[in-house]
């Protein structure tokens, strides 16, 4: 099921939100929660939060033509501050990407080279909708390490995005 031009910009201020919404439970941690291992795809608060970063970032440049061989090292972001400060750029690229997208480009393929130095091809409709999805996944990922290190969680459910009148 294809989506439209004006789905994504709402998905992805969705994304925003939900991510900001995250990023405020976990600033109930201290530094040293922050970092410790505890578990899931990325061992740590921090470790998980890089990851969805720079997935952010990998995939902002590949809608660009370009294939970065990595993602960015975890210690590009090594705290919750520095985060705050970076992401909000990698966000607004996405912003105005998926805000200048018309229906005709959204069926246009997307070609990449991933870090193993494959080609994969998709639609840009299906790359965005990864993209949608990517970030959902992994921000429930974090709101689990937050109770595993005994911190509450919040909800970011695309309806509690709704509910809350759907910021931009």
């Amino acid at each position: 099921m294809s989506k439209s031009a004006p789905e994504f910009v709402k998905l992805f201020a969705y994304g925003r939100w939900a991510n900001d919404k995250t990023l405020g439970a976990v600033a109930a941690l201290n530094a040293e929660e922050y970092v410790r291992s505890v578990g899931g795809s990325f061992g740590s608060v921090q470790g998980t939060l890089a990851h969805l970063y720079g997935a952010d970032w990998v995939w902002l440049e590949r809608w660009h033509g370009r294939s970065p061989k990595s993602l960015p090292p975890a210690a590009e972001v090594p705290t919750l501050e520095v985060l705050k400060e970076k992401w909000p750029r990698v966000q607004a690229g996405h912003k105005d990407f998926v805000g200048g997208l018309t229906e005709g480009r959204l069926a246009e393929p997307i070609t990449y080279v991933n870090f193993q130095g494959k080609t994969f091809t998709y639609s840009l409709s299906e790359a965005l909708t990864h993209m949608v999805n990517h970030g959902t996944y992994h921000r429930g990922q974090v709101m689990t390490l937050l109770r595993q290190l005994g911190k509450p969680a919040v909800s970011t459910d695309f309806l509690r995005y709704i509910d809350a009148g759907s910021p931009p």
